[in-house]
């Protein structure tokens, strides 16, 4: 008895622990759902997500709404949901709430390989608006809801495409928000037009003047002077007058980009077109002109012909003009020449550094061109001449690419165990059939589903196959790029002194230069291509010109090099 009683006073009730699961919140509106308020990312969707994470107690650890901004439903690799897929590769979440099924995909074979590529990693889905159990009868609810959103996808696709077409030859004009410099949207008896804005044609009429003829110095000006002029004058901006507009830059601040867009626009001939840009004929509707057409096609020669002229009414050669950016802004970076004391020195330089017009300040300093290029072509010639640096290059890049396409590759192999598990219903399901045990009005619809699904993964599979060939080089293609450097080792000796030379291999193997600052010290990083462009490559040997056919690989690649630490 006092061992009873003894053993009853040092027992101790242990309190029950809940696990508490993490979730992370998935929201995507496409074009078709602008104006659909049960379908809008915060109130439609998000907040339908929060309030069943707060139901289940779920630990909300990451929201993402999908725009749909370039994005569409039938995409597998929308950048939100890709960054919900790597945080599921890294057990960072168990549950992933959705709003209901078409938010995730429009499509079956895309919604399949989702689920299943989460599933693998321990992470379920949870639809908000439905409830689809881990059996064959909820599977087969969810397929049969993947396959409406599919046909609802190309539907309303089709209603769109068809809906504006038939509006613009109706003569109206779809231009959103944002009509051309010089006009305004009206609705004039009962059709959407453009209307010619007093203050802003006088403007489009000097630019074109000013380009083909010039302004009171009699003398045509360049695209940066029409800018500066226009700046100085104090004329507005398309953004300083329409407030919806992001603008970039101060009050009235032109640059040579818009005075460019400003000369090629057509519509300032009298006629707006639709679906240029598409495979369908455009559509032509008549609008107020501003210039004549003949104006606007001397614009459009002279244009080409001052493009055509650019590089050869250089007063210096620049070996890497074209292919040298700066690190700190993103800007392409140019040369120029600075004398002191009757000598010349030769610099690139970033526009951002000296430009008015440009739209961020850069603190990148001057470069001289000499070291840049004498390292750059150091590192050519170490690249096609040394079979070890060409070989380190090749391991460098097949060792980055093999990271690339690893999420690639399981995703393969989620579509190939998602192939083999419909195959094998699909035969089961014509056994079915042959035995009579079930009717055939049945039979026929679940077979006409699973059909459609491994069409569908079978498509998926062919993309990815695809992809990962053009990613990664074969042992055949290495030989062949081996035996190009080999080829093309005399042309590099021929070329040292000779410019023009040295460009044409620039430009053959589209060398690109980044020059930044690290710690302190100037930097070059470089990188060549390898691939389409060098399936015709002429080039010099001895000073014999001689082609090449022989590179042919299925997608070009790119070699880099360590950072070049210039003096």
């Amino acid at each position: 008895m006092d061992k009873v009683m003894k053993a009853q006073e040092i027992t101790v009730a242990m309190p029950a622990f809940t696990v508490v699961e993490r979730a992370v919140h998935y929201a995507r509106v496409s074009g078709d759902d602008r104006k659909n308020e049960g379908r809008n990312l915060e109130d439609g969707q998000l907040n339908l997500c929060r309030d069943h994470s707060a139901h289940y107690h779920y630990n909300v650890v990451a929201e993402f709404a999908e725009d749909d901004r370039g994005a569409s439903g039938y995409e597998i690799d929308l950048p939100k949901l890709s960054k919900i897929r790597e945080m599921a590769r890294n057990r960072e979440f168990d549950v992933l709430v959705v709003r209901e099924l078409d938010r995730l995909s429009r499509n079956l074979a895309k919604q399949l390989i989702v689920e299943e590529e989460l599933k693998r990693y321990g992470v379920r889905i949870e639809y908000v608006l439905a409830e689809y159990d881990d059996s064959p009868e909820g599977r087969l609810q969810k397929h049969i809801r993947a396959t409406i959103a599919e046909y609802e996808r190309e539907k309303i696709k089709e209603r769109l495409v068809r809906g504006r077409r038939q509006s613009v030859k109706a003569g109206n004009i779809i231009v959103s928000d944002r009509p051309p410099y010089g006009y305004k949207v009206v609705k004039n008896e009962g059709k959407i037009t453009l209307e010619i804005v007093e203050e802003e044609i006088q403007i489009v009429q000097l630019i074109f003047e000013w380009y083909l003829i010039g302004d009171e110095s009699s003398k045509p000006l360049s695209l940066s002077g029409i800018a500066k002029k226009l700046t100085q004058m104090g004329i507005p901006t398309r953004g300083d007058t329409y407030k919806h507009v992001r603008k970039k830059r101060g009050y009235a601040q032109w640059n040579k980009r818009t005075v460019c867009r400003i000369l090629k626009r057509e519509t300032y001939t009298g006629i707006w077109y639709y679906g240029k840009s598409s495979s369908s004929e455009p559509i032509p509707v008549p609008v107020p002109a501003i210039i004549s057409q003949e104006v606007w096609e001397a614009a459009q020669e002279k244009l080409e012909e001052n493009q055509e002229k650019s590089r050869r009414n250089m007063k210096y050669n620049y070996l890497l003009s074209g292919h040298i950016t700066c690190g700190i802004c993103g800007y392409r970076m140019s040369g120029i020449c600075k004398k002191h004391k009757e000598k010349r020195y030769f610099y690139y330089r970033c526009p951002a550094n000296e430009y008015v017009d440009s739209t961020r300040k850069c603190v990148l300093p001057h470069f001289t061109a000499n070291e840049v290029e004498s390292a750059v072509w150091s590192w050519i010639k170490s690249i096609l001449i040394s079979p070890e640096q060409l070989g380190s290059g090749l391991k460098q890049y097949q060792d980055q690419q093999a990271q690339t396409v690893a999420p690639l590759q399981e995703r393969l192999k989620i579509v190939d165990d998602l192939l083999a598990e419909n195959q094998t219903q699909l035969q089961r399901l014509l056994d079915l059939y042959l035995k009579g045990d079930f009717p055939k009005e049945m039979l026929t619809e679940r077979k006409d589903r699973l059909e459609t699904t491994i069409k569908n993964l079978k498509d998926e599979r062919a993309r990815l196959s695809a992809h990962l060939e053009a990613k990664m080089l074969t042992e055949e293609q290495i030989r062949t790029v081996k035996d190009f450097a080999e080829k093309v080792q005399e042309g590099l000796t021929a070329a040292e002194n000779d410019f023009e030379s040295q460009r044409q291999i620039i430009e053959m193997l589209d060398i690109q230069v980044t020059l930044t600052i690290e710690s302190g010290k100037k930097v070059a990083y470089v990188q060549c291509r390898l691939g389409e462009k060098l399936l015709s490559i002429k080039t010099l040997a001895s000073y014999e010109k001689f082609w090449y056919n022989g590179l042919k690989l299925n997608s070009p690649f790119y070699l880099r090099c360590c950072p070049l630490y210039l003096p």
